[in-house]
């Protein structure tokens, strides 16, 4: 989480969030309270203060953490490595669609990263991603989470305790940050007009070399299926179902400079 008086930004890992971050410490015009990356909320969120939370396409997320993983890179690479997975990481399409398998898999939640996953008894009844984006956007998971008893109920859950005001997209996050610099209950530096700038003045990247861009590398026909399977927050709070297909090749990385 990135707290300022007026804003915290609740900073879910590979949605952006590293590029988000910057911009708001180069140009809210607040005083920066606390930062550390991709940490929860307080029990009690101050009254009054916006809550910002960036999110991406599950899909175009698993392909992100597996190219990245092949690379030998990443937190999650390293602990399904040290659980012996390692050989999963091999670039080819195959690799992925086993190593899906494993992420996808209750049974691996032990293994995954954040290990909160697993010491708080929801991997049954949602996937990692969505599990990462809950546990940033609503304050006490240990709380609210333990009560969970299926799918249904996680979701549910999350929409009762959430905090969340404003939603920025990776797949459009120029147009949703300047949405956000246009609001009149924030207070941008130099100005509001060079915060706008800044954000039109950005490239569409990818984030990272993908394989999936690679040509002989076919993402498995069922695959979005699976993942919306597992992924039912996203997909029911977010819309990234298995009807959703977001252009991987949208996806956005940017440098913030004031």
């Amino acid at each position: 989480m990135h707290a300022f008086h007026t804003l915290a930004y609740l900073d879910v890992e590979k949605s952006g969030s590293t590029y988000v971050s910057q911009f708001l410490r180069d140009f809210l015009d607040d005083d920066e309270v606390w930062c550390r990356k991709h940490h929860e909320l307080e029990d009690r969120p101050p009254a009054g203060r916006l809550h910002v939370l960036s999110v991406r396409d599950p899909v175009d997320t698993y392909l992100s953490l597996f190219s990245y993983g092949s690379q030998g890179r990443g937190g999650l690479f390293g602990r399904l490595r040290d659980a012996g997975h390692g050989a999963l990481y091999d670039g080819t399409a195959a690799g992925f669609d086993r190593w899906l398998d494993v992420v996808l898999d209750p049974a691996s939640a032990a293994v995954l990263d954040p290990p909160s996953y697993h010491r708080r008894g929801v991997a049954e009844h949602t996937g990692l991603l969505s599990y990462r984006v809950a546990r940033l956007a609503a304050p006490r998971p240990d709380r609210w989470m333990r009560d969970v008893g299926s799918p249904e109920e996680f979701v549910a859950a999350y929409r009762r305790h959430h905090v969340v005001d404003v939603v920025l997209r990776n797949e459009r996050l120029p147009q949703d940050l300047e949405a956000l610099v246009l609001r009149d209950d924030l207070s941008w530096r130099p100005s509001r007009q060079a915060a706008l700038t800044a954000v039109r003045a950005q490239q569409r990247l990818n984030t990272s070399a993908r394989l999936d861009s690679v040509r002989g590398f076919a993402v498995p026909a069922d695959l979005r299926g699976r993942v919306a399977a597992r992924e039912r927050l996203l997909g029911e709070v977010f819309g990234y179902d298995h009807r959703h297909r977001t252009p991987t090749s949208e996806s956005i990385q940017a440098r913030s400079r004031a």
